[in-house]
């Protein structure tokens, strides 16, 4: 794809986006399934179920834009997902892959970034609340689900550091 516009640039973005958000879908369900605990299983499934809601507001986006839906592979989104992948196989069949929140935070992270350049570019682009509120709700609910990795990250570094503290 050709980007000589900002119409162009936008709409490479959220090719991207979709991308991720469709892959995520699925590395979240493989996510909740390795949970170590239940309760982390839950929250990678919940956030699944989010992430799949994402899908249909972008795919919105793209219908108030006129275009069908289509996603754009990124290098960044399948370098995560590989890494994901690779630790899942060395970790040797146990239930819980090294690494996950860290991942997800990485994701987090990286779709933030993308809906915030998506909406600076809508701001510039003039365009309608069919387009740029279904981005702002979604980079809301990535910002607090990043809030949340965090903030499990956190618990489980203090976990970790009792159980050390107690051998």
């Amino acid at each position: 794809m050709n980007v000589e516009t900002l119409e162009d640039l936008f709409g490479y973005q959220l090719q991207h986006v979709y991308y991720a958000e469709r892959t995520h879908v699925e590395l979240l369900e493989e996510m909740a399934a390795d949970g170590a605990t239940d309760e982390l299983g839950a929250r990678f499934d919940e956030h699944r179920e989010q992430t799949e809601r994402h899908v249909e507001r972008i795919e919105q986006v793209f219908e108030a834009l006129g275009q069908r839906p289509r996603a754009s592979r990124t290098r960044t989104v399948d370098g995560l997902a590989d890494a994901r992948r690779a630790r899942r196989e060395s970790a040797n069949g146990g239930t819980a892959v090294p690494g996950d929140i860290e991942i997800g935070m990485l994701a987090e992270r990286l779709e933030i970034r993308s809906y915030e350049m998506l909406l600076r570019l809508a701001g510039r682009l003039g365009f309608a609340n069919d387009v740029v509120e279904p981005l702002e709700a979604i980079l809301e609910e990535e910002r607090e689900t990043l809030q949340e990795f965090e903030d499990l990250e956190t618990e489980q570094s203090i976990l970790e550091t009792l159980k050390a503290e107690e051998a």
